[in-house]
């Protein structure tokens, strides 16, 4: 009994002291592997940094715009949807007072607006640049309702392009509701420049 005693308490500290060993262990290659995930990461945001600095001191801008409409309007076919709160615009580039945005640089932008349609209404529009439609966009819902419906579009736009949402020729009553604080919208940024 003695002997089994014996070799019970010895296999206990031995465990004990192994896992012990074992944990020391794993927690130092824990500690090691963040260290150099740590260093990692501080690496990649320098590089990050640098990148944005030096696009900074070589005057490479930041092109980018989001509009929103204030109130409910109603526009026959064929009519510049106003956005006329300018959220953003880093090189105002847009004019909310015709809606227009002018590209400052040539490249691929990414464009996207939100129309919202309300009940047995439509919302018809297009993405024009340069007055050729590059996309467009349908709304419309018979139930009693507000539908947002989003499109998103990569294009390439040259310097000086003229680019706006506009109705399109079919609908002769298009109406962009304003409920509580949803809004109409319109964003553009340069993706690429070329």
């Amino acid at each position: 009994m003695y002997l089994f005693q014996s070799l019970l308490l010895f296999y206990f500290v031995f465990e004990i002291q192994s896992k012990s060993i074992q944990n020391t262990t794993m927690d130092e290659q824990d500690i090691l592997f963040l260290k150099t995930e740590v260093k990692t990461l501080k690496e990649r945001l320098d590089n990050l940094t640098e990148t944005v600095e030096k696009g900074r001191k070589h005057g490479i801008p930041t092109v980018m715009f989001f509009v929103r409409l204030t109130a409910a309007t109603t526009l026959n076919k064929n009519s510049i949807v106003k956005f006329d709160h300018v959220i953003t615009d880093t090189g105002n580039d847009f004019n909310p007072g015709d809606g227009i945005f002018v590209a400052p640089m040539s490249g691929i932008y990414l464009f996207s607006w939100t129309t919202l349609a309300y009940t047995s209404k439509h919302v018809d529009t297009e993405l024009r640049v340069d007055n050729v439609v590059v996309a467009s966009s349908y709304g419309y819902i018979g139930t009693s309702s507000n539908v947002p419906v989003t499109k998103v579009v990569l294009y390439q736009v040259k310097k000086g392009d003229h680019v706006w949402i506009q109705t399109s020729r079919y609908v002769t009553e298009n109406y962009f509701n304003n409920p509580y604080d949803s809004r109409s919208s319109f964003t553009g940024m340069l993706v690429v420049e070329n």
